[in-house]
């Protein structure tokens, strides 16, 4: 008898190993269903349209003063990193050696809770890529069960025992282990695992575009704020001279030299100037608040004193050939995976037209009484493979790979278009900033004319060669081309921030 069962055992091992064996064997042998991943194609040029038109600029013999540089972007060619060494850096800001901006990023980095989202949506795609990936291994259960029953004697199944129908009543106990394994004939898993993977790269590719969007908003916040503080100390020197004006207006018209019609003009300038700082407090504030909440703070928990410095030099990015900038951008790359997911969830929609075949099995003691449990008759098992084929589903599989092929194309007209969204921003920034060069070189001429035009009225006012409206439209001039050329230096600062932002990430030497 001990023979019959140690034998018994043996084929029933040999059995199994010859299933898994067979199991493995057409698993390798086959080949998943659905087409392999293909990057959309893209037509992308040789070069940034306004990085060729500069260079046209520059080689041409006849180009017009406006196209070159003004003095401050000289110096501020000279004091950034070579155009030929510029190179990917995730924290660029810290190329700038500007410690007070460097805190507001770290603080932004740390606290913002945009990043915390963009994290949790990270662990969450990397949770769900591992339920999927668990489905390639066989799932092994362990049951335990302890019943007291009784069957009914009233029915025809009931035992009959001498010449009555009796009822059974009686304990069983049945520890067992259950498995459950899908052989992946058809590459269903596989392709879920794919699918899985390249939503977790799109995922952590969109929480590294929000760190690179949070560190350029903080930066524009930041410099915004520095351009209204240097428009506020030109706003202040201003209404210094107002006032020092409007004294002497009032004891020249209380010594009858002027008249009222002068002494008013003085006061209404004054009053403009006085409003006008107003104002920009007003704006100084918003951007204070908004730079706060980009930092993870309150309003109130954020208070900046006014900057005594002037904005430093705009520095010189070198934009890469527009090829680079597929590789450097996160959202590119996001929208790419997101086409690679797409491709693999077509695979799944067409496995679900073949066959689950799955190897199930059991195996456990049952027995009525404890003691005997764990004797040699008590023993059960079950295995074998199993078949599902679906016959009748009501259309369910071919509206699901429709589903999936409409997706496919949505993703790769997606790309596409992030891809041109891409080079115009890029294209747009450089523009902006190529633009705005002409223009400060242009202010910096207005600025110096303005200037000795409102020295010459004053000097024309004093020796009464000339009414106090030619100084104050002078001095108006004067003031507003100053204004200006911060304004615009300021906007040199944004476009500079937005084609870092455009390129992907900053540079580094």
């Amino acid at each position: 008898m001990a023979r019959l069962v140690d034998r018994g055992q043996v084929l029933r091992g040999q059995f199994l190993r010859g299933l898994l064996v067979l199991g493995t064997s057409l698993l390798l042998s086959c080949r998943a269903v659905g087409p392999s991943f293909t990057a959309p194609a893209v037509s992308v040029p040789p070069a940034f349209k306004a990085s060729t038109a500069e260079s046209s600029a520059a080689a041409s013999p006849s180009a017009s003063p406006s196209a070159s540089p003004s003095a401050s972007s000289s110096d501020s060619r000279s004091a950034s990193p070579s155009a030929a060494n510029l190179k990917l850096t995730s924290d660029w800001w810290t190329l700038l050696n500007d410690p007070q901006l460097d805190r507001l990023e770290q603080q932004a980095l740390a606290a913002n809770p945009s990043l915390a989202i963009a994290a949790a949506r990270v662990e969450s795609a990397r949770a769900q890529w591992m339920t999927v990936l668990a489905d390639r291994s066989p799932r092994l259960n362990a049951d335990a069960s302890v019943q007291r029953f009784r069957t009914s004697r009233d029915v025809a199944t009931a035992p009959l025992i001498a010449g009555q129908r009796r009822a059974i009543q009686d304990n069983q106990f049945s520890p067992q282990l259950s498995l459950a394994w899908e052989l992946d004939f058809w590459g269903r898993i596989q392709r879920a695992d794919e699918s899985s993977q390249a939503q977790l790269r799109a995922v952590s590719l969109d929480a590294q575009n929000a760190r690179l969007l949070l560190s350029a908003d903080v930066a524009a916040q930041y410099f915004q704020l520095r351009a209204l503080d240097e428009e506020a100390k030109i706003l202040t020197a201003a209404t210094r001279s107002r006032q020092n004006a409007l004294r002497v207006a009032q004891a020249r018209f209380d010594a009858g030299v002027t008249t009222d019609l002068d002494l008013q003009r003085a006061r209404t300038e004054l009053a403009n100037a006085q409003a006008e700082t107003a104002d920009l407090a007003r704006r100084r504030e918003g951007a204070e608040n908004a730079l706060a909440v980009l930092t993870g703070q309150a309003p109130s928990e954020l208070r900046l004193r006014m900057f005594a410095d002037p904005l430093p030099p705009v520095p010189s990015v070198a934009a890469q050939i527009p090829a680079d900038l597929l590789t450097r951008r996160a959202d590119i790359a996001q929208a790419l995976a997101q086409v690679e997911a797409a491709y693999a969830q077509i695979g799944v929609a067409q496995a679900g037209f073949y066959p689950q075949i799955r190897l199930t099995g059991y195996g456990g003691l049952a027995s009525s009484d404890l003691s005997n449990l764990l004797s040699a008759p008590a023993r059960i098992f079950s295995l074998g493979p199993s078949v599902s084929l679906p016959v009748l589903d009501g259309g369910r599989n071919r509206a699901n790979l429709k589903a999936a092929e409409a997706m496919l194309a949505e993703t790769q007209s997606n790309y596409q278009q992030r891809v041109l969204m891409a080079l115009r921003e890029v294209d747009d920034a450089l523009a902006e900033l190529g633009h705005r060069r002409a223009i400060a070189a242009l202010q910096a001429t207005t600025v110096e004319a303005s200037g000795r035009a409102a020295r010459v009225a004053r000097i024309r006012y004093d020796q009464g060669a000339a009414s106090y409206l030619e100084v104050t439209d002078t001095e108006r001039t004067e003031l507003g081309a100053q204004r200006a050329i911060v304004q615009t230096r300021g906007a040199q600062w944004a476009a500079t921030i937005q084609l870092i932002k455009a390129l992907g990430g900053g540079w580094s030497e």
